[in-house]
């Protein structure tokens, strides 16, 4: 609570008058911003007239003839050259360009028990040696950047600017090695010692102007390079061998600081300081925040207007040799950017808690916003007490349509009595809002059939805004699924399923479909389509006749369907055999539509291979629509026969004198089984009663008849069957495929022959019978 109290305290300025100040413009000879306090930074050596006004500026020499003076940086505030550092000053040298002397320099001089703070006036400018002394070094183990504002050519006034540019009333810039005696040329005429001293990148350059002249230096440790800078434009660098050698090398601490002269001519020289290196050390930062997408926006990006942004300008003391005192801020924005009420806030940190405060929206002036007000004393930032370490200035706002696609840039400035520093700009390009656009896919199938187990529907996006997008799906205008989806590519691919259920769900007809897209701005874009449920014919039955009958290969295969179609005038039916192409069936009219119907089709087998046939069905209403497929297997089977059978044949022979047998020429008795399962099959033959009645056995037209016993089977093995009315087995198939009657060789039929027969002829029937054997 203490430390609190103390910070509101030290913030009381927040809480105070917030009558918004605007930009205070300078006359052209006031110092740009500047460090103002300048205790234990740098230090007025005895001897100089120089001298430190309450605003920090430094007056080197004051406009009298023959001054000396030089100011120089405290034991504290010692450049080291083992770090890399950014230095920032300014330098006046008032507006007479005619009868003004001598000049100014920046001296970098390493640190040594016996430093030496300034030399001589007029020409040699406090750092140089003496005109007349050919033994008189300037500073030694020193680097000089020489602003000079008298052209010293002649006997009467010395040589040290010999050789350079007489331009600009002869006013120069260059860097020179004062405490080395090679550097100078000396020389007797007109009774006395005439000397010149080497300048390095001399830059011909009118310094009494009526401005202030920025220079900066910059030391980079790492890659050993010593530049400075004139105005932001002429860049030079000093060769780091020559530095090392002449200063570096006595020692890497380093005190600076500049001295000046005048001579029978005077001029007002005068410095401010801007940046002193590693006297404040802090992190001044800009960034954005896109509320409305809830991420960062980076540098150059393009912002959407009507979208919520946080600007955030942020500096955070990190450590130095002094607290950063009396701080304050001028954050610029664009004055087109529309506040949102009561967000300006400022937040402080404090040994790492965070605490925020409320700050007028009169604070805000076309779009800068000076922190604190103005005649409220600034907070002193540092690590130590109950200081604040970091503040950070928010507020919120949008641009509008008004606005221009130009940049727009965010700049901060803080200025504290002991440093002054600036962030990185900050851009970022406001840019109009377009509404997305949404398109179905070209290949959609907007129909959906009641078999259906999901239906998909696609399409795509597109939006310039490249932020995100809320999907809404409709179906009869009420909302089945909503969804965010990612377009900050510009653009993308949707996609929703239908589930079973919702197709089981939805009536048989159109259905209006309908997708809205909605962006980050309330934009949106709706398409919508119409979906078609549509009911698919039925096949319920599909099966064969009579199951349980054995379909033999030559017959037909019968089948009966049992159907249904809910809406079509007809539907028409194909089968499939074996994998073959569709074979139209016929049509069937929907005599009553939504109820089950049949009909029965045969299909021949004569064609078809002994064993097992697939055969598909299906049907396709009026509306092209295509039913499921019906599958069923039946089996076709073989039979038993004769392959080779005997036909009518005719036995001539004479009677014999005595009893004998003769053998009779039979063709090939052969059988085939084709059946699937085979199982033996015994080969019979008897005799039979004639077709016209004559009983069974030879018979003459006479009358007359052969003996029962006269027709006989013989086998190989010489066994005898006599073939009468009652038959005898000539064979079993064995479940072979093929069998037949051996006849070869003895084997075969014979008749027996009596002398005492009637020479007539004689006929008889006889029956091949295929008997399964057990």
């Amino acid at each position: 609570m203490k430390r609190a109290v103390k910070w509101l305290a030290c913030l009381g300025f927040v809480l105070g008058s917030v009558t918004a100040s605007g930009i205070k413009v300078q006359a052209a000879a006031e110092p740009p911003a500047h460090i103002k306090k300048m205790d234990g930074i740098f230090e007025i050596k005895e001897g100089s007239t120089s001298s430190v006004d309450e605003n920090g500026i430094v007056t080197i020499t004051p406009n009298t003839s023959n001054s000396i003076g030089s100011i120089w940086s405290t034991n504290n505030n010692l450049l080291d050259f083992t770090k890399s550092f950014h230095l920032s000053t300014y330098l006046y040298f008032g507006k007479n360009v005619a009868n003004v002397g001598d000049g100014m320099a920046l001296v970098f001089q390493a640190v040594t028990d016996s430093p030496t703070w300034f030399t001589s006036n007029a020409s040699s400018i406090g750092y140089l040696g003496e005109q007349r002394n050919e033994n008189s070094a300037g500073i030694l183990n020193s680097l000089a950047i020489e602003f000079d504002l008298f052209s010293n050519i002649t006997d009467n006034d010395g040589w040290f600017d010999q050789n350079l540019p007489t331009t600009n009333k002869g006013q120069h810039v260059a860097y020179i090695w004062p405490g080395d005696l090679t550097e100078y040329t000396s020389w007797w005429a007109w009774f006395n010692t005439q000397r010149a001293v080497a300048h390095h990148d001399p830059l011909s350059y009118l310094l009494t102007d009526d401005k202030w002249i920025r220079l900066d230096v910059d030391w980079d440790a790492e890659s050993k390079q010593f530049q400075y800078v004139i105005d932001n434009s002429t860049v030079v660098n000093v060769p780091y061998e020559e530095l090392y050698n002449r200063v570096l090398a006595t020692n890497t601490q380093v005190y600076w600081g500049f001295t000046g002269s005048t001579g029978t001519y005077a001029a007002p020289q005068k410095v401010v300081f801007q940046e002193v290196p590693n006297l404040v050390e802090v992190d001044p930062k800009i960034e954005v925040y896109n509320e409305t997408r809830d991420q960062a926006v980076l540098d150059g990006g393009e912002v959407h207007i009507n979208e919520t942004l946080r600007f955030d300008y942020s500096v955070e003391y990190l450590g130095g040799k002094q607290n950063w005192e009396k701080v304050k801020a001028i954050l610029t924005g664009d004055p087109n950017f529309v506040l949102e009420p009561g967000s300006i806030t400022a937040t402080a940190f404090i040994g790492g808690q965070a605490q925020s405060y409320p700050l007028d929206d009169s604070m805000l002036v076309d779009g800068i916003l000076n922190f604190p007000v103005e005649g409220t004393t600034g907070p002193t930032l540092g690590l130590e007490g109950n200081l604040p370490s970091k503040i950070v200035i928010s507020y919120k706002g949008h641009f509008t349509s008004d606005i221009s696609s130009d940049l727009v840039t965010l700049t901060s400035q803080y200025n504290g009595e002991n440093a002054l520093v600036s962030a990185p700009e900050f851009t970022m390009i406001p840019v109009t809002n377009v509404a997305p656009k949404l398109a179905f896919s070209e290949d959609q199938d907007w129909q959906v059939l009641d078999t259906d187990k999901v239906k998909a529907i696609s399409g795509s996006f597109e939006d310039l805004n490249k932020g995100s997008l809320n999907l809404e799906y409709y179906l009869d205008e009420e909302q089945i699924h909503q969804e965010k989806v990612d377009s900050s590519t510009g653009s993308g691919a949707w996609s929703l399923e239908l589930s079973a259920e919702q197709i089981a769900a939805l009536a048989s007809g159109e259905h209006e479909f309908k997708v809205t897209a909605t962006n980050l701005v309330s934009q949106s874009a709706t398409i919508q389509s119409v979906l078609t449920k549509k009911n698919v014919p039925v096949i319920e039955n599909f099966s064969l006749v009579n199951e349980a009958e054995t379909i033999f290969k030559g017959g037909d295969a019968n089948f009966q369907v049992t159907w249904r179609d809910e809406d079509s005038n007809h539907v028409q039916f194909f089968y499939q055999l074996d994998g073959g192409e569709p074979v139209e069936l016929g049509t069937k009219e929907n005599l009553a539509p939504g109820s089950s119907q049949n009909f029965e089709w045969s299909l021949s087998t004569n064609e078809l291979a002994i064993g097992e046939h697939d055969v598909i069905l299906y049907a396709i209403d009026s509306e092209g629509i295509t039913s499921q497929k019906a599958h069923l297997t039946f089996l076709v089977d073989g039979k038993v026969s004769f392959s080779a059978a005997p036909q009518d044949f005719t036995l001539e022979t004479a009677l014999p004198e005595k009893k004998m047998k003769v053998k009779t020429t039979l063709s090939p008795i052969q059988i085939e089984d084709k059946r699937i399962q085979k199982s033996n099959i015994a080969l019979r033959a008897r005799l039979i009663d004639s077709a016209d009645g004559t009983k069974a056995g030879f018979n003459s037209t006479a009358g007359h008849k052969l003996p029962s016993d006269a027709f006989i089977y013989q086998n190989r093995a010489h066994e005898q069957s006599v073939i009468d009315e009652v038959g005898i087995e000539l064979l079993q198939t064995d479940s072979q495929e093929i069998t037949q009657v051996d006849q070869a060789g003895e084997a075969g039929f014979y008749l027996e022959l009596a002398p005492w027969l009637h020479a007539e002829t004689y006929q008889a029937t006889i029956e091949w019978q295929l008997i399964e054997a057990p």
